[in-house]
């Protein structure tokens, strides 16, 4: 039975509306003044930065203000986030993991496996795991599994897995921003990182997930508004779109023979179904995914959003897809028939940011790129052909306006869309990481009576360390955000997915957890051992599923071994989830 709005709810619901308001107006007002100074002859080098500056202090603005004192608002934004506002936040999540996938991707495996395991794990999250954690009241995940089977190796292996995976998450947004404020600003590594890790730092410690969650409610907008910007000129100028349905049909086919010319040749996996299981079971089970549906007030108010964060990423999709199309098309124009010492100057800056790669190789300058051509066993000639270059993506992304001939003004919007989004996935990973060291393990563990200061001093403290300690590994090596998303999904499909599916076993208890857990994990170690050598996303894929069905199956195994009697509670917790109100779980202290 769903609860009734009180006072305090809707004086707080029109609150909120309010300052929805306004930051939307404030954002459209921005946009304008930065293309009215585009057209009235302000230099293009501070039109351009003007746009990722606006987002950047909106993300800082939101976390500063807001600020959380409370236990509930830290960890779960006081369950008061309309579900509208929390499908956009989780578009936004959806989106910043997805957009380095986005094709063309070198040295990737068939992609329509990739695709359509995404898709199903996405709508797993949206409609089950999502709902399911929020109507047991739970702040995270390692504190369900620990309510659920209560066990310290259970919570404290759970803790591990959960923080590992989020901090994975939390990389791979970082490094998405760095190499966005690279290209976009043109800055160096060392300086990306730094104003990178100190938008995140502002983003998120003042308002633990209060913070996160607004701020990729906003993000989202900012991002769809600037991708659907110059695509909506352009249908309004008589131009048809490259577009299976609306649009130019045969420029659509073009763009595809495009993408498969530049796409890596990748072997046909023999695995693709297994791939496409384990994204579907990973992302369902991942921490960061989940944040928004832990916001809002019930459990029908969390499938609502669900289903609106669905309608909502298929049109983010669809966008970015036509958006990637357009690109293409120009690219090709732009690049094909060019000295590779002779491009525009934003694609050496991709090249600076491996986004772009000539004959081959990265390269951030014209004699970089003219050296590798000459080195290239397949280049004929002094010009480029369209298989002699391979863009990324996100550079097609970022690039679209400025290949389009759009101005600087659309080419800062953009930018500002893609760092918004990489950066909220960034905190959303950090939050999970924070909540799962500082309050799961630290609180929960070791001192259960510690004030609501201390509690939230502790987390903001690990949340610091942690972005230090991401932000030097990113400025000293760098890395795939590709391989980090990957990292994630493969640990919560071995340890976190067969748990959850036997918090729904009424037999289950803490002993069974425990096996569950260690089983899950031994049996994805003996997978890469007896595979031998550096392992590959087939192999990573049949860890993450054949690990996950063992450990289900073990712990089901092991729950027939003892007397039914000490089931009672796991009983009572799952009749509770499937059939009683929000919040089965006791509430915290504080909350």
């Amino acid at each position: 039975m769903k609860r009734p709005l009180t006072d305090e709810d809707l004086l707080e619901r029109a609150s909120i509306d309010g300052r929805v308001a306004f930051a939307m107006a404030a954002f459209i007002a921005g946009a304008a003044i930065v293309a009215l100074l585009d057209r009235v002859g302000v230099p293009e080098r501070i039109v351009g930065v003007l746009g990722p500056v606006l987002a950047i202090t909106g993300l800082v603005l939101i976390g500063v203000l807001m600020h959380a004192v409370r236990v509930s608002r830290f960890y779960a934004a006081g369950r008061a986030v309309p579900a509208p506002y929390a499908a956009f936040a989780t578009v936004a999540l959806t989106t910043g993991f997805l957009i380095p996938f986005m094709p063309p991707v070198p040295g990737e495996p068939p992609i329509r496996y990739l695709a359509m395991g995404m898709a199903a794990g996405f709508l797993l999250a949206a409609l089950v795991t999502g709902p399911l954690l929020r109507k047991t009241g739970a702040f995270s995940l390692p504190d369900l599994i620990a309510a659920r089977f209560p066990g310290l190796s259970t919570r404290l292996g759970a803790v591990a897995v959960v923080a590992t995976a989020s901090l994975a998450i939390a990389g791979a947004g970082y490094e998405l921003s760095v190499r966005t404020f690279e290209v976009a600003l043109g800055l160096g590594r060392a300086s990306a990182v730094v104003t990178a890790g100190i938008v995140l730092l502002l983003m998120t410690v003042p308002g633990g997930m209060s913070g996160v969650v607004w701020g990729a409610t906003g993000a989202a907008a900012v991002l769809l508004a600037a991708l659907a910007l110059p695509l909506g000129i352009t249908m309004f100028g008589g131009e048809a779109l490259p577009s299976p349905i609306f649009g130019d049909a045969s420029a659509w086919k073009a763009a595809l023979a495009l993408g498969e010319t530049w796409q890596a040749r990748a072997a046909e996996a023999d695995g693709g179904y297994m791939v496409m299981l384990a994204a579907a079971i990973g992302i369902a089970a991942t921490a960061p995914f989940l944040l928004p549906s832990m916001t809002v007030g019930d459990s029908s108010e969390a499938r609502k959003s669900g289903l609106s964060a669905l309608a909502w990423t298929a049109v983010a999709l669809c966008v970015i897809a036509v958006s990637l199309a357009f690109a293409g098309i120009a690219a090709e124009q732009w690049l094909t028939g060019e000295r590779p010492d002779r491009l525009p100057a934003f694609a050496y800056l991709a090249g600076n940011s491996d986004m772009l790669r000539i004959c081959g190789k990265a390269a951030g300058s014209p004699e970089a790129a003219l050296a590798a051509c000459k080195e290239a066993l397949g280049f004929a000639g002094l010009v480029l052909r369209s298989q002699d270059y391979s863009p990324s993506g996100l550079w097609l992304l970022l690039a679209m306006p400025e290949l389009r001939e759009f101005g600087v003004a659309f080419s800062g919007l953009t930018a500002a869309g893609l760092i918004a989004t990489s950066l909220v996935l960034a905190g959303a990973g950090l939050q999970c990481f924070a909540t799962a060291v500082g309050h799961d393990a630290v609180y929960r563990v070791r001192d259960r009576s510690a004030l609501t200061s201390r509690r939230l001093a502790t987390t903001r403290f690990v949340m610091i360390v942690a972005v230090v300690f991401l932000g030097f590994m990113l400025a000293r090596y760098g890395v795939d955000p590709r391989k980090l998303g990957g990292l994630a999904v493969m640990l919560s499909a071995i340890a976190i997915a067969p748990l959850l599916a036997l918090a729904l076993w009424p037999r289950a208890t803490g002993t069974d957890g425990a096996v569950a857990l260690l089983c899950g994990l031994a049996t994805a170690g003996g997978i890469f051992v007896w595979h031998g050598g550096p392992p590959d996303i087939d192999v990573f894929a049949k860890a993450s599923v054949v690990a996950a069905f063992v450990a289900f199956c073990a712990g089901v195994a092991t729950s027939f071994l003892h007397s039914g009697g000490l089931a009672t509670e796991g009983s009572a917790f799952v009749h509770g989830v499937l059939h009683g109100e929000t919040d089965v779980l006791h509430r915290d202290k504080g909350a």
